[in-house]
């Protein structure tokens, strides 16, 4: 195949990938806890791309970064790769007070853990509800874990220290557990519904404060996406046209060639 319409070919599909994230990220833009994803690409030569594809183990990733999508293109013997994947954004989005007593935001670097049928996992989203068991749970059904395991409220209000002692009636009943990570980005991945999974055993994390009250909000900035999205457009557009002309190029080199025949 031709090296420039490779290319491209190359440039369309990066762009198209960009523009799947960016519009999932416009759509979660109002979910609290919701944090961004970011494109990152990294061209390589094919030989170093064969060795990555070789590590790939047989049962796909759902992180992108640990399992990028190759793409190869070949001419005249010469071998360029594009390797795509997302990261998370783990930058704090703003606080909003709501005055729901089971709201709670995070400031700081900690996450709130919630015990899934898959296991142990992560999340920033603190709008939190009480089950038909009087069980602290997530939106998602998910129990949130305290220092004792999941916790069990009476039907009263709730109080919510800075440090997340869990109160009613001025009793202690437990206290939210709160890890962190150092490198977040590498050691998370998304699983949906503003989970996270982990790929490491996660740290206490004693320094984050509690916001009772408060949600964290998503830390999209709409305009900034909407501007990336219309330039990502922009630049697909582009490409195609250049693949349109190429290819009419190639038509016509075609044709000669025939006629002389």
């Amino acid at each position: 195949m031709d090296h420039g319409l490779y290319t491209a070919y190359l440039g369309m599909r990066s762009r198209q990938k960009a523009l799947d994230v960016i519009a999932n990220n416009i759509a979660n833009a109002s979910n609290s806890g919701f944090k961004a994803e970011r494109v990152i690409y990294q061209s390589v030569e094919s030989s170093e791309i064969g060795a990555r594809v070789a590590m790939l183990p047989n049962k796909p990733s759902v992180n992108n970064q640990q399992n990028p999508d190759p793409t190869f293109a070949s001419s005249h013997g010469r071998e360029v790769g594009l390797v795509a994947g997302t990261v998370a954004d783990f930058s704090a989005g703003t606080v909003r007070q709501t005055g729901r007593s089971l709201d709670v935001a995070l400031s700081g670097d900690g996450m709130l853990v919630v015990q899934t049928s898959q296991g142990e996992r992560y999340t920033r989203a603190g709008t939190l509800e009480i089950n038909s068991d009087g069980q602290l749970v997530t939106t998602g059904g998910d129990l949130v874990v305290g220092q004792k395991g999941a916790i069990t409220l009476p039907n009263t209000e709730v109080s919510i220290s800075e440090n997340g002692t869990i109160s009613t009636a001025g009793q202690e009943i437990d206290k939210l557990k709160i890890v962190r990570f150092d490198n977040p980005t590498e050691a998370l991945y998304k699983e949906g519904r503003n989970l996270f999974a982990a790929t490491e055993s996660p740290k206490t994390d004693n320094s984050t404060r509690v916001v009772q009250n408060s949600l964290e909000m998503s830390n999209v900035d709409t305009m900034n996406e909407m501007a990336a999205m219309l330039h990502n457009s922009r630049e697909f557009d582009s490409l195609q046209r250049s693949i349109t002309t190429m290819m009419n190029d190639i038509g016509r080199k075609v044709a000669n060639e025939l006629g002389r025949i």
